[in-house]
């Protein structure tokens, strides 16, 4: 699926949903190695106070349908058009510095799809409590199922659930995403597999988010379940 020999343009597509407490801090260090205009922002929930913030910066940014983040993320794909979309959320917990280590692969044409483990990295997250136990327990059954059933060609992919990645937009337009919440980055590693577009993990460390509660809670073990099941009947 890969070309050789080709230049890339790319952007950072930062996903905030109430985040106006995050969005300074998170800006504030995309900016010491990027210019706004390599900056997009994609807003779900109340967008007034993280706007200010961003028109203060200059940086753009897009409403959502406020349909959810799979919603949000195909919002992105279909409007920015860059060759390569860098995907992470805006509370604080992806490290700005490691963009570089997920870009590398992509322009250099090893790689489709780039994706931050946080199973080789570690993190903050992941334990701790009886919810991110849960979480980190939910994380590793959904990546063992989908490895076995549809990674035949690629090494195996440890952490298929985080949202710190980056993608060709040929690629993520072509697997046509329909999750309308979190499981969108489970569906994209499920059907950048059936596809055939090749994925390369690097390890990544993530850190607590910086304020606030995360949106994701118990109840969306039972989402990611659905979509591994609705992809078995998907083409």
């Amino acid at each position: 699926m890969t070309g050789h020999n080709q230049e890339y343009n790319f952007r950072i597509v930062l996903f905030a949903k109430n985040e106006d407490l995050n969005i300074p801090f998170i800006i504030e260090r995309l900016l010491r190695n990027y210019g706004a205009d390599k900056i997009i922002a994609i807003l779900d929930g109340n967008i007034e106070p993280t706007v200010r913030i961003l028109e203060e910066k200059k940086v753009k940014y897009i409403q959502g349908p406020n349909k959810g983040k799979g919603a949000t993320l195909r919002t992105a794909i279909q409007n920015i058009e860059s060759d390569i979309l860098v995907f992470m959320d805006a509370d604080g917990s992806h490290n700005p510095d490691e963009i570089e280590i997920l870009l590398k692969p992509l322009i250099n044409n090893e790689a489709d799809m780039v994706i931050a483990s946080r199973l080789l990295g570690g993190s903050e997250e992941l334990g701790g409590s009886i919810d991110n136990s849960i979480r980190y327990l939910g994380n590793v059954l959904g990546n063992y199922v989908i490895n076995f059933l549809w990674n035949r060609n690629n090494k195996m992919i440890s952490d298929c659930q985080n949202g710190f990645r980056a993608i060709k937009r040929k690629a993520a337009l072509d697997i046509n995403l329909k999750e309308n919440g979190f499981p969108v980055e489970q569906e994209m590693v499920i059907k950048c597999l059936k596809k055939g577009y090749k994925i390369i993990e690097v390890p990544s460390f993530e850190l607590k988010r910086k304020y606030g509660k995360s949106h994701i809670s118990k109840i969306h073990l039972c989402y990611y379940i659905m979509c591994i099941i609705k992809n078995l009947f998907r083409e």
